[in-house]
């Protein structure tokens, strides 16, 4: 009986998934770049948004290997807890990680709040 979806459909996916992410958060952070002519900072989270495309595919390509089955050897990933434990932690460092970065990244990049308009005085 054949799978409704099997690994290489979900392998390709999530490769072209991360590769058209990645072009399109390059494209929209030139687009608003050009369209607010506010200097660079649309384009540098723009980057920083593509970046999740490439890192989404290096995870998923460390947790196949990790979890992979090899009939030669017997390894089976998915049945071990020490793997289930390393995938949790890097996917929870590359997480918190990314998240402080971007954090960083938008306090440096984003507008300066405008100031409040004086009242009216006009009356």
């Amino acid at each position: 009986m054949r799978e409704i979806v099997d690994i290489r459909t979900v392998d390709a996916a999530i490769r072209i998934g991360g590769g058209v992410w990645f072009g399109l958060c390059l494209l929209i952070g030139l687009l608003a770049m050009a369209l607010r002519r506010s200097g660079a900072g649309p384009l540098v989270r723009g980057t920083f948004l593509a970046v999740i495309g490439p890192v989404v595919i290096g995870l998923w390509l460390l947790w196949s290997w990790m979890t992979r089955y090899d009939p030669q050897t017997g390894y089976y990933g998915l049945d071990k807890v020490w793997v289930l434990a390393v995938n949790a932690a890097i996917f929870v460092a590359v997480g918190a990680l990314y998240g402080y970065l971007a954090a960083r990244l938008w306090a440096r990049t984003a507008s300066p709040p405008q100031e409040a308009l004086p009242p009216d005085s006009a009356k």
